[in-house]
């Protein structure tokens, strides 16, 4: 086993300094929120306009989203809170809060991927659903997607407490003012 003092090669930037998050090292992950924020926002306008249902070319566009935004961003989430928190792994608060980030991310791949089959006809589990169905599921989605994202930042927050620089929790709480 690695001793945890040691410092070893990271794609993370954090992980080789002294134990201080600066907002640099935040800035990927905030980014990725208010992308997927735009997405959310997207999404619920979809379900405004229920029973109409968007055009083709929008249905492939949110599904093209729905596949670069969630499913390929999530495990990029995950590995960056991992490397953040790896000496601190073992505290019993930041190993719930950890987990409990990785369980949304998880269900909220399954909404993602439960989407484009809804909403893309050639997707080889496609259905055609009725418009309430449908309302719900983009409602259970960004709903969740937006929750998963706040509690994820106020993990960040409590979990780095004193290791936020004044910048990174400004940028943190200011994400947090605009959810």
């Amino acid at each position: 086993m690695q001793d945890p003092d040691t410092f070893t090669a990271s794609p993370f930037p954090f992980v080789g300094r002294w134990h201080v998050i600066d907002e640099i090292d935040l800035v990927g992950l905030v980014a990725d929120h208010a992308a997927t924020e735009r997405l959310c926002a997207r999404l619920e306008a979809c379900a405004d306009q229920l029973p109409d249902r968007p055009t083709l070319a929008e249905i492939d566009d949110l599904c093209a989203a729905l596949q670069s935004r969630i499913l390929d961003h999530i495990e990029r989430e995950d590995q960056l809170l991992a490397a953040m928190f790896a000496r601190t792994r073992s505290d019993p608060l930041c190993h719930a809060l950890l987990d409990q980030i990785h369980m949304r991310h998880v269900a909220c791949t399954v909404l993602a991927q439960d989407l484009v089959a809804a909403l893309d006809a050639t997707a080889p589990e496609h259905r055609t659903i009725c418009a309430e169905a449908l309302g719900y599921m983009l409602r259970c989605f960004f709903e969740g997607c937006r929750a998963a994202m706040a509690f994820e930042e106020l993990a960040i927050l409590a979990l780095a407490g004193s290791r936020l620089t004044r910048e990174a929790r400004a940028l943190l709480t200011e994400r947090l003012a605009a959810a």
